[in-house]
């Protein structure tokens, strides 16, 4: 008897098939939705961060009164440069300053260096921020001085130019050694020189189909001069090590996730004056201050109003990470955040609890805080609460993964609408993807331009908040109460302008807490702010220029509207009971993941996949909601003792010691 190879194959289920978002290279921009996604120590260290020997910071007051900044930075040198006790584990790669339990008065800036971290021995070692000048930070970084050629604040800036029209995919470029003067003009460079090892960033102009400037409702020009490089041109950029050079050709370490754009491009100033972006695809050269230095397993608590400044700053880091730590109280001024990571690439937060603001205002208040160009980033099994914005970019990212983290209970200053993480709060963000995530809400704004190609698979976006305002009393907080906040009970929320988005296999809504979604909206819609009697699944903008934004009209653009751009396939939402939408294709069955091949060690014992259409729906706490839930009160308040490894030997133990999840 004849049997159909074919058939056979499949009734074992060998031929399987699964949706795939597009991924046809030469289809930018609708069919090329995806990018091979590798990112923090994923990328540098087979997935682990680096676990260095450590040595007992001494002499160290601990008392919680007496400045120890000078003592904790004289630890860090030694350790980076290998002298007294720190030799060995020095020669051996790396070094832990190792913090006792106690409580560790800071009033400067403790300043990490490449090779070192600063580890305590859980959240029974305090670091405590005195006063407003006390921060932990890096080396500073630069445009002006770490790039080259240097750029200005809101100057276009001259770059090295790229020959040829480099595609997606591409693995390699051909240099020119030339450097590109805003006028067009060309002049060898050696600042535009490169060989293996060196770091580059490389671009091409704003692309008017996903890229444009920004009006204010006013009609004032409202560009995004902070974003990129610090000046508001050339937007879209991506972090690349050169891996080899053979004459003009130049290997790289990633693949190009997007293709520069390279014809000439009129784009606008702050004052509205007409700009020209030159022709050519194009790179810089970029020298990173702080390599593999990290916190690990201690508790930052600002009991001072750090003002403008951050609890917690990463900048030029290449390869750094925080592992296992809670950042307590930004400040109360714009600018504000409570860690913050700018021109960093491949930086890698997890296991850490991110919480509370003196302010919820515009700008101030963030959470974990990505500025100015990033690469390939990982922000994954954190919690965030009491933020204006739990996890936010602003002015350009590229490749990161935002994976299985757990957001709730923020707040904004006027305390009417519902706060959010932010996908986009600065062009152009783009190829970033969010996984696993279970978030009160999230949003991506207009409000200084554009952003493109982020795909959100199987995530749990509430539209709403459990509203447990368990406030620090020294924090000033107020609460929200009543029937506060009311508006921007959105499922999914993108604004004007922010284009190509997928969403796939998510749970859009959440029954039992505070709004009636049988009352909602589907959508799409254009920028509609739900309320909590009528929420709304799909928000998305309108047409470009059209008078219906949120904080900005887009202008001078072709751009399509967000809505029409969109992919929506197999989000289950609690108004249909059900999938509205199978936009992209017939098949509906999904992959347990995008980012990872098999079920991560950190997810055993949980679901796998945590959330999704199947089950109608499939819905389950992450590892960070769980620890969130399930952590023990201290005096009525959360306990993060439970989200952290408390050894003090060399090599802590694993991280959200929770044994059975929700």
């Amino acid at each position: 008897m004849y049997i159909n190879p074919i058939l056979l194959c499949c009734a074992a289920q060998v031929c399987a098939q699964t949706y795939s978002l597009p991924n046809n290279n030469a289809g930018c921009p609708s069919q090329c939705l995806v990018i091979p996604w590798d990112t923090g120590s994923d990328l540098w260290n087979s997935g682990t961060l680096p676990v260095y020997s450590q040595v007992t910071c001494t002499p160290l007051h601990e008392n919680g009164s007496t400045d120890d900044t000078a003592d904790l930075n004289t630890c860090i040198t030694a350790a980076n440069a290998g002298t007294g006790s720190y030799s060995t584990c020095h020669a051996a790669g790396g070094c832990a300053v190792f913090i006792p339990a106690g409580n560790v008065l800071i009033d400067g800036s403790v300043v990490l260096k490449s090779n070192v971290v600063l580890r305590g021995a859980g959240p029974t070692t305090i670091i405590t921020e005195g006063n407003a000048n006390a921060q932990i930070t890096t080396n500073n970084f630069s445009h002006s001085v770490n790039l080259y050629p240097a750029t200005s604040y809101t100057v276009q800036p001259s770059e090295c130019l790229l020959s040829g029209t480099p595609a997606k995919g591409d693995t390699s470029i051909t240099v020119t050694g030339n450097r590109q003067d805003p006028n067009g003009s060309t002049t060898a460079d050696s600042s535009c020189n490169v060989s293996t090892g060196t770091w580059i960033k490389v671009f091409g102009n704003d692309n008017p189909a996903l890229i444009s400037d920004s009006m204010q409702d006013s009609g004032s020009y409202y560009k995004c001069d902070m974003c990129a490089d610090n000046t508001g041109y050339y937007l879209m950029q991506q972090y690349e090590q050169v891996t080899g050079v053979s004459g003009s050709t130049v290997s790289l370490s990633r693949p190009l996730y997007y293709p520069p754009y390279t014809t000439a491009t009129t784009v606008h100033n702050t004052s509205g004056s007409a700009v020209t972006e030159p022709a050519g695809a194009k790179y810089n050269v970029i020298q990173f201050q702080t390599t593999q230095a990290g916190l690990e397993y201690l508790k930052v608590n600002a009991t001072a109003d750090l003002g403008a400044n951050q609890n917690v700053l990463y900048q030029g880091c290449l390869y750094c990470w925080a592992k296992g730590i809670e950042v307590i109280l930004s400040g109360a001024n714009q600018l504000s955040a409570l860690v913050e990571c700018d021109w960093c690439y491949g930086f890698e937060i997890r296991d850490s609890y991110i919480h509370d603001e003196r302010s919820g205002a515009s700008g101030a208040g963030y959470g974990i805080y990505f500025q100015f160009i990033s690469g390939d980033e990982k922000v994954e099994n954190n919690i965030v609460r009491h933020t204006r914005h739990s996890i936010i970019f602003q002015g350009g990212t590229d490749g990161s993964a935002i994976l299985y983290n757990y957001t709730d209970d923020g707040y904004t200053d006027d305390l009417t609408y519902l706060a959010s993480a932010r996908a986009n709060h600065g062009a152009h963000n783009y190829m970033v993807l969010w996984e696993g995530n279970v978030m009160s809400h999230l949003t991506s704004d207009d409000c200084w331009g554009s952003s493109s190609h982020q795909v959100f698979f199987r995530n749990w976006f509430w539209g709403d908040e459990t509203m447990n305002w368990n406030f620090i009393p020294s924090g000033g907080a107020t609460a929200p109460s009543g029937t506060n906040p009311n508006n921007g009970f959105d499922a999914i929320d993108v604004y004007t302008g922010q284009v190509y988005y997928s969403f796939v296999g998510n749970v859009l809504g959440h029954t039992g807490l505070h709004t009636t979604w049988s009352g909602a909206t589907l959508g799409p819609t254009n920028n509609a702010y739900g309320t909590r009697t009528a929420p709304v699944v799909y928000s998305y903008g309108g047409a470009v220029g059209a008078g219906n934004g949120t904080c900005d009209d887009i202008v001078d653009s072709t751009i399509p509207s967000s809505s029409t751009t969109s992919l929506n396939h197999g989000n289950w939402d609690y108004l249909t009971n059900g999938v509205a939408y199978w936009q992209g294709g017939s098949n509906h069955t999904l992959a347990n993941s995008i980012y990872y091949s098999s079920q991560p060690t950190f997810l055993s014992g949980y679901a796998w996949p945590l959330e999704g259409p199947e089950g109608s729906p499939t819905i389950h706490a992450n590892p960070a909601e769980t620890c969130w839930v399930n952590g023990p009160s201290t005096g009525g308040a959360f306990n993060a003792a439970t989200c952290y490894a408390t050894s003090s030997s060399p090599t802590p133990g694993n991280p959200f010691l929770i044994a059975t999840p929700l």
